[in-house]
C-alpha cells in the first residue's frame, strides 16, 4: 500500500515536470522503473539509460558529413583513379567524393590533390617548401566531373571560380562536401595542410551560387581567410545542433605541446567563426554520433609512436562533444603502437544493424609503409570490443577513405576502401554478419561495383599553355592600360 501511494504521489509530480512536453512538441513517453517505485519518462521513445546518459539528448539526429558521403540514394561507383586533366594538375593525391552537385539527380564526381612541386621557378621538392615556395607555387582547382545521362562523367572546370590573387591549393587534405550556406544546395570546403612545414596552408571554400557555378567565398564567409593550421584531419557536421553544417580541423602547428581542434562555427549563411574547442592529437578525424546521446562526437586517430621529428604520440578514440561543440572527455580505443601505429583516417558505420556505430580505422606502418583496416564494434554505453588488425598490403597503399555501401546486397554494410595506388585502390572489405569480414582486393573487387570513365573535353589547356596564355593576357592587360582603354 506504502508503495502503490508513493508510485501515485510520484507520478504527479513527474507528470508536473514534463507539462512542457518534448522538444519537437511530442508528449513524453511513460515507462515504469524497474523497481516499480517510480515512473520514468523518456522523449523519443528511447531507452531509460539513453534519456538519463546527456542532458543535451534529443530525438532530433544531428547531421554529419558521412551521411552525405554515404548516402544510400546517391549512385556509387568506382570513378577513375587520375582521369584528365587531374593527372597534370596534380602531382599526386587525387582524392575524391561522389555527391550530387547540381540536384539533377545523377551523380557527379569532384577531385582535389597536390601542386607541382617539381616547378623550376621555385625549386620545391616534397616536405621542403617554404611559405612563400607554396604562394608562389602553381596551384591547380577542384576537378569537378558532372554525371551525364549516358553514363560518363563530364570535366566541367568553368563551374568552380576562385578570383583569389593566391588561387588553389597546395595540398588538398580532406573534401568537406555539406550545404553550408543552405540553399539546398552542396557546398566545398577543402581542407589544405600544406607541404614542407608543419604549419600547413590555408583552406579553400566554394559556395554554390545562384547561377549555378560554385565561388571560393573565403574572404568574405570565413572569419579566418588566410587562417593557416596543418589540417591533415578535417571533417564537417552540425556539431551544436542549430540545424546547419559546421567544420571541425585539427591544428598540429608546433608538432610539439599544441595540438587542438578548430570548430568553425556556421552561422546559418554559411559564413564560418573559428574558435578553439578543445579536442587531441588527430592525423584521422570523423563527427559521429557515438552514443546515441543526438549530438556529434569526435573520433580521433593520432599516429601512435613518435616517429616523427618533436612528434607527441596520439590516441586513437572519441573525444565527446558535451552537446554545444565542445570536445573534452576522451575514451581511447585500443593502440598498435609497435605496427601499423600510424592512422590517415577513421570513420565509423552501423555494421552489424544494432543501431549504434561501429568504428573502422585506416592503418599504416611507419613512414606509410604497410597498410592495414581495424574495426571495432560499438558495444553501447561507451563500451567498445576491438576485431584487431586486417592486412592490406605490405608496401605503402594507404587507405585515404573508408566508404560504406551494401556492395553484395545481402542488407548489411560492407566496405569500399579508397587510395590513390591502384594496388588498394577499390579493395572491398566484405561483411558476413557478427564481425566477421572477407577481404578482396583488387582485381577481383572490381566485379562488386560499377566503373565510370570520363568524357575527354574537346580540349583543355597543358600547365605549360596555360601559363603562356596567362602571359599573353597579362601583356595585353598591360598594354590596354598604358594606351589608356
Amino acid at each position: 500500500m506504502n508503495k502503490l501511494l508513493l508510485l501515485l504521489i510520484l507520478s504527479f509530480f513527474s507528470a508536473q515536470s514534463f507539462a512542457a512536453g518534448c522538444p519537437d512538441g511530442s508528449e513524453p513517453v511513460k515507462s515504469v522503473s524497474d523497481d516499480g517505485s517510480y515512473f520514468v519518462f523518456n522523449c523519443g521513445g528511447g531507452s531509460n539509460e539513453q534519456s538519463s546518459s546527456s542532458s543535451s539528448s534529443s530525438n532530433t539526429k544531428a547531421l554529419a558529413g558521412i551521411d552525405i558521403e554515404n548516402d544510400p540514394n546517391i549512385d556509387f561507383f568506382k570513378p577513375p583513379l587520375a582521369p584528365y586533366p587531374t593527372e597534370q594538375l596534380y602531382e599526386w593525391g587525387a582524392m575524391w567524393r561522389i555527391a550530387d552537385f547540381n540536384n539533377d539527380g545523377l551523380a557527379d564526381v569532384i577531385y582535389i590533390g597536390t601542386m607541382d612541386l617539381s616547378n623550376s621557378s621555385i625549386q620545391c621538392t616534397y616536405q621542403v617548401c617554404s611559405d612563400q615556395q607554396q604562394d608562389d607555387g602553381n596551384k591547380p582547382q577542384p576537378a569537378l566531373y558532372l554525371g551525364g545521362t549516358d553514363g560518363k562523367l563530364y570535366y566541367s572546370p568553368e563551374l568552380l571560380i576562385d578570383n583569389r590573387d593566391n588561387k588553389g591549393m597546395v595540398l588538398g587534405r580532406q573534401l568537406l562536401i555539406a550545404d553550408y550556406n543552405n540553399d539546398k544546395v552542396l557546398d566545398i570546403y577543402i581542407a589544405d595542410h600544406g607541404v614542407g612545414k608543419p604549419d600547413g596552408y590555408r583552406d579553400s571554400y566554394y559556395l554554390s551560387q545562384p547561377n549555378g557555378t560554385w565561388l571560393e567565398s573565403s574572404n568574405t564567409h570565413l572569419s579566418h581567410d588566410n587562417f593557416k593550421v596543418y589540417d591533415h584531419g578535417a571533417a564537417t557536421g552540425d556539431i551544436d545542433n542549430d540545424g546547419d553544417m559546421d567544420v571541425v580541423i585539427t591544428e598540429i602547428n608546433t608538432w610539439k605541446n599544441k595540438t587542438a581542434f578548430w570548430c568553425l562555427m556556421n552561422d546559418g549563411t554559411g559564413f564560418l567563426k573559428k574558435r578553439k574547442c578543445g579536442g587531441a592529437f588527430a592525423f584521422g578525424l570523423e563527427l559521429a554520433d557515438m552514443d546515441g546521446d543526438g549530438d556529434l562526437d569526435a573520433l580521433v586517430g593520432g599516429h601512435e609512436l613518435e616517429y616523427l621529428d618533436n612528434a607527441i604520440p596520439g590516441i586513437t578514440g572519441i573525444v565527446w562533444n558535451d552537446g554545444k561543440g565542445n570536445f573534452s572527455q576522451k575514451t581511447k580505443l585500443p593502440m598498435y603502437k609497435k605496427k601499423y601505429s600510424g592512422i590517415p583516417e577513421i570513420s565509423a558505420s552501423d555494421l552489424d544493424n544494432d543501431g549504434d556505430l561501429d568504428i573502422v580505422i585506416s592503418r599504416v606502418g611507419e613512414n606509410y609503409v604497410g597498410t592495414a583496416i581495424q574495426i571495432v564494434e560499438n558495444l553501447g554505453n561507451k563500451k567498445f570490443k576491438d576485431y584487431g588488425i586486417i592486412p592490406l598490403v605490405s608496401a605503402d597503399g594507404w587507405i585515404d577513405n573508408i566508404r560504406f555501401r551494401d556492395l553484395d546486397k545481402d542488407g548489411d554494410i560492407d566496405l569500399y576502401l579508397s587510395s590513390e595506388r591502384v594496388e588498394t585502390a577499390g579493395a572491398v572489405v566484405i561483411n558476413n554478419g557478427n564481425f566477421d569480414f572477407s577481404l578482396i582486393m583488387p582485381p577481383e573487387a572490381y566485379e562488386l561495383y560499377d566503373s565510370r570513365i570520363v568524357s575527354i573535353p574537346k580540349y583543355v589547356l597543358t600547365k605549360e599553355e596555360q601559363a603562356m596564355e596567362d602571359e599573353l593576357a597579362a601583356f595585353e592587360a598591360e598594354l590596354a592600360a598604358e594606351l589608356g582603354e
